[in-house]
C-alpha cells in the first residue's frame, strides 16, 4: 500500500471470486434501484474498484450508466462489451497480467498467478485467478482455455498509442526495456510542468527526461532528492548543466535541488506530479534495474503537489553555481 505521512493513497486491489453474470445482476439491481439482494455488498466492493459503481456502491459512475443503458436499456451488447473491455484495461490486476505476459509464448494460468503474487496482489487464490481469467476473456482482453489452463494476451496497453498510459503501470524484472519506455511515457504524459521527488534520484534518469519533455508542452522541469556519494564528481554535474543548457533551448527550465534526510522524514513514497495528474512511482534505479514495482496514478494530485511546493522551498541547488546566484 502506497502511503505519504502513513496516509494510503489507493485502495488495496480486489479480485472477482465468481463469474461475471453475478456482479452483472449487481449491477442491474443498483440501476433500477432495487433493494439489494443477500451477499450484493461483496458484488458491488469489486464492482467499485472495476470502475462502474461510485464508492457509496449505491449509485452507477459514468461508465456503469454507459454499461446499464447499453445492455439493458437498448439491448446494444457490443457497447456494452466495449464499456467492459475497457473497465477491466484499466483495472490493476488485469493490467499487470496484460502487460507482463504481453507476446509471452506458453503462458498460462500458473504465470498468471505469478505475475498477481509478485506484484503484491491481495487475496490470490486458485479460484480468484480463475475468476479474473475468466473476466479477462469475457471482456476479450486474453484468450483463456480452463481445460489446458493457457492463456494468450490479446489486448494491452504495451501496444496503445505512445500518449496512452493506463492507471496503473508494472515494473518488471522480466521487462527491462519496457520499463524505461514506461517511465518516458509516464513523463510524456505530464503537462504544464514536471515535478519529480524521489530521494535516491539518479542522473540516468536525465536521458528519460531529454527524451520525454516536449516544450510545447511543459514549461517547468524540478527535480527534488537527497544528496547521495553517487552525486559526487564532476559526471553528475557535468549531465545535469549540459541537460539544462539543452532544455532551456526548448524554453524549458530545468532545476535540481537536494534536501536534507530529516526535512522529509515522513515521506517514503517518490511523485512525479504535472499540472493536472500526479503519480506515485518507484525510485529510478528500481526502475532501471526492474524491481517489481508500479508507477501507480495517484488521487491525492494537489495534496502532492502542495507537499513538493513546501520541500522546494527548503531544497538547495544541486549546482554550486546557481545557489551562488
Amino acid at each position: 500500500m502506497l502511503t505519504v505521512r502513513g496516509r494510503a493513497l489507493r485502495p488495496t486491489a480486489m479480485l472477482p471470486d465468481r463469474g461475471w453474470q453475478s456482479y452483472e445482476d449487481a449491477l442491474r439491481r443498483v440501476g433500477e434501484r432495487r433493494a439489494s439482494a443477500p451477499g450484493d455488498d461483496p458484488l458491488k466492493a469489486f464492482l467499485v474498484r472495476l470502475g462502474l459503481l461510485r464508492e457509496d456502491r449505491q449509485t452507477l459512475s459514468e461508465a456503469g450508466e454507459t454499461y446499464f443503458n447499453a445492455k439493458f436499456i437498448r439491448g446494444s451488447h457490443a457497447e456494452g462489451d466495449a464499456t467492459l473491455q475497457d473497465c477491466v484495461l484499466n483495472y490493476p490486476p488485469a493490467t499487470a497480467v496484460t502487460q507482463l505476459l504481453a507476446g509471452v509464448r506458453n503462458a498460462d494460468r500458473a504465470r498468471v498467478e505469478t505475475v498477481l503474487r509478485s506484484q503484491g496482489v491481495w487475496g490470490v487464490t486458485d479460484r480468484t485467478v480463475g475468476s479474473l481469467l475468466t473476466l479477462m476473456d469475457r471482456a476479450h482482453i486474453v484468450e483463456y482455455n480452463p481445460r489446458t489452463s493457457s492463456v494468450r494476451v490479446l489486448l494491452s496497453p504495451v501496444a496503445a498509442e505512445v500518449d496512452t498510459v493506463p492507471p496503473s503501470v508494472y515494473i518488471s524484472p522480466e521487462t527491462p526495456f519496457g520499463n524505461k519506455v514506461w517511465l518516458r511515457r509516464v513523463l510524456a504524459e505530464r503537462t504544464g510542468h514536471i515535478d519529480w521527488l524521489d530521494k535516491h534520484f539518479m542522473p540516468v534518469a536525465f536521458e528519460a527526461l531529454w527524451e520525454a519533455v516536449d516544450g510545447a508542452k511543459v514549461s517547468r522541469v524540478r527535480v527534488l532528492s537527497l544528496r547521495l556519494s553517487d552525486h559526487d564528481g564532476k559526471r553528475p554535474l557535468k549531465q545535469y548543466r549540459d541537460l539544462r543548457r539543452e532544455f532551456a533551448g526548448r524554453s524549458v527550465d530545468l532545476s535540481w535541488r537536494t534536501i536534507d534526510s530529516t526535512k522529509v522524514r515522513d515521506t517514503h513514497d517518490r511523485w512525479i506530479i504535472g499540472a493536472d495528474s500526479a503519480r506515485n512511482v518507484p525510485n529510478v534505479n528500481a526502475i532501471y534495474t526492474g524491481q517489481h514495482s508500479e508507477l501507480h496514478l495517484s488521487g491525492r494530485h494537489e495534496e502532492l503537489q502542495s507537499l513538493f511546493d513546501a520541500y522546494w522551498l527548503e531544497a538547495t541547488p544541486f549546482d554550486p553555481a546557481e545557489a551562488a546566484e
